[in-house]
């Protein structure tokens, strides 16, 4: 697979000015999340207006639908990286043009008893399939040298459910993000892993369009691009103004925002790796092949048990 690295476009979005009217631009993500704090962050600052933009950001649960409405032009950006890569592996033409975060977000709640990774051999743990919570903790096994076959996944799609499945002792583990992280820690569990100290190049989140929309409107993608990369400068320097954001847009409490914050701080940086690409190009590509495997309902370890709250 090749992925496209307009690094030219991060690197010389600086020396632009910015024009004089409001352009309309629309940018999808799937969730509101701490993984895309910078173009909030951009947002809240004014940062998107400087650059003579009038940005709205676009909540798009399914890959798929926001895929297709890039490449349809319903929308000019995407601010994931993963969930487009099946569609690049097809020959889609999309490009990425700019990191946000460059570490995953999930930490790995346990439940008091269990120590360390190893005490979770026999336990049973909450993924969702075909997601990177399924692919984050597969790469947790690899590096902790255990199979699949030493732990007992259940299928929970979503963090309030893995939460309450938590709760309810059904589950001894599961990987969530902020806030829900910080919210089964105050409901009693704790953090054993956070996946930013192990996997520390990854390209998380980012910045990508069509390379129709490049090379037709290229002053209106630098200007986007330049906004992205000020949106993760100013949330890496500013630390109030970021927190103050995840309080505003992502209906986190202060010091949840806070805790959040200090996990994702040192993995803010605009400029992905070749290897942080690939990295997550892997886990898309570990994430795609459980979804089929579960389709296929013949791998053995994995449940199809769905909580709800």
């Amino acid at each position: 697979m090749m992925l496209r690295l307009v690094m030219a476009a991060v690197l010389g979005v600086l020396v632009l000015s910015a024009p004089l009217s409001a352009e309309t631009v629309r940018a999808a993500y799937p969730s509101a999340n701490v993984q895309f704090l910078p173009a909030f962050v951009a947002l809240e600052r004014g940062i998107y207006k400087s650059e003579g933009l009038d940005a709205e950001l676009i909540s798009m649960r399914s890959a798929t639908v926001a895929v297709q409405a890039l490449l349809g032009g319903q929308i000019q950006f995407i601010l994931t990286i993963g969930p487009q890569m099946p569609a690049i592996w097809e020959g889609m033409d999309i490009v990425l043009l700019a990191q946000q975060v460059g570490r995953p977000t999930f930490s790995l709640i346990v439940t008091l008893d269990i120590q360390k990774f190893s005490d979770l051999k026999g336990k049973k743990v909450g993924v969702s399939f075909g997601g990177s919570t399924y692919s984050g903790f597969k790469a947790l096994l690899d590096v902790n040298k255990m199979s699949e076959k030493e732990v007992d996944y259940v299928n929970i799609p979503g963090s309030g459910p893995k939460v309450a499945a938590m709760k309810q002792g059904l589950i001894k583990a599961a990987l969530l993000a902020p806030p829900s992280d910080y919210v089964a820690i105050q409901a009693g569990f704790k953090r054993l892993i956070n996946l930013a100290d192990v996997f520390k190049d990854t390209a998380f989140t980012g910045l990508a369009a069509t390379g129709k929309l490049i090379r037709e409107n290229p002053q209106l993608t630098k200007r986007m691009v330049r906004a992205i990369v000020r949106g993760v400068i100013h949330t890496r320097d500013y630390p109030e103004d970021a927190v103050q954001a995840m309080v505003k847009h992502l209906r986190m409490e202060r010091d949840g925002a806070t805790d959040a914050y200090q996990l994702i701080r040192a993995a803010l940086n605009p400029v992905p790796t070749v290897q942080g690409v690939e990295l997550m190009a892997q886990s898309a590509k570990t994430g795609a092949e459980s979804e089929r495997s579960r389709r296929r309902q013949n791998c053995p370890g994995l449940h199809n048990s769905v909580m709800t709250p």
